[in-house]
């Protein structure tokens, strides 16, 4: 009997968390006036493709799409690549002032992006980076760190340390015992890490709106063009939505066991 309530209980909320998505997806295949027709009506009364047909046609839409990748995949690379060094540093090495600077990494999270925008708008136009994939690739950066170090630098800690003074002892230097040994041994928080990024970057609007024009948009951006002044432009708007929905959801099927390992084995160490 409790089970049975569970599961009905699951399956509402799944119904509930679920719906403005499917709402979405069926609303891509509708036509304008179906769209906005009283009162509204969930499935479609006749499916058509002409809109994402519209929508791949649409050179800025494919550009965005390209930059959404070139700068999701740039950041979540150098953020790892940093990330990887750092958070073995603050797991493993002892130095003067150590837990100071872990804690004023790891409070740079608590700003809101809002506040260092104008900051980072003036620095990136002094350094030149204005309006350029590495300006907002460096921005992103900035902000994906302190979390890729704060949740890899949990699963450095949970290794066992006698594997690396047995590797010390054979000869390995700390690149290699890195490299060698705590790399291998932590491949889910790694790839929960990277998937983490990867999504947050995927979604990144606010620095992305300021700090890119034209031939940089990303893709959450370009959506935004379609909700002008005067009309919304519902018939590319949802295709739009899905059409950038796709790359997150084929990345979460595709590494949910790193996801799920990667956060349940971050809680337990």
């Amino acid at each position: 009997m409790k089970k049975g309530i569970v599961r009905l209980i699951s399956v509402c909320l799944m119904i509930f968390v679920m719906f403005p998505f499917i709402w979405l997806l069926l609303s891509s295949f509708k036509h304008p006036v179906e769209l906005l027709s009283v009162p509204p009506s969930v499935w479609p009364k006749e499916f058509t493709l002409e809109y994402y047909a519209d929508l791949l046609r649409n050179e800025k839409v494919v550009l965005a799409l390209r930059n959404s990748f070139i700068v999701s995949a740039a950041t979540t690379l150098i953020s790892l690549a940093i990330g990887i060094f750092a958070s073995y540093v603050f797991a493993r090495l002892q130095f003067r002032g150590r837990k100071s600077l872990y804690l004023l990494i790891m409070g740079t999270q608590m700003l809101p992006a809002m506040a260092i925008l104008i900051p980072m708008f003036m620095l990136m136009r002094v350094a030149g980076l204005l309006y350029t994939y590495q300006g907002l690739i460096v921005a992103n950066v900035a902000f994906s760190l302190p979390y890729v170090i704060w949740m890899y630098a949990a699963f450095v800690r949970g290794l066992p340390y006698e594997v690396e003074e047995a590797a010390r002892i054979d000869g390995c230097s700390r690149l290699q015992i890195l490299f060698r040994i705590v790399v291998p041994l932590s491949r889910s928080g790694l790839a929960a890490s990277a998937i983490f990024v990867f999504i947050g970057v995927w979604n990144e609007f606010l620095f992305a709106v300021v700090m890119t024009q034209s031939g940089t948009r990303t893709l959450p951006v370009q959506i935004a063009e379609f909700i002008g002044e005067d009309r919304i432009r519902y018939e590319m708007l949802f295709p739009a939505s899905i059409l950038s929905c796709l790359p997150v959801l084929i990345v979460v099927m595709i590494f949910q066991k790193y996801i799920i390992q990667g956060l349940t084995e971050g809680a337990v160490k």
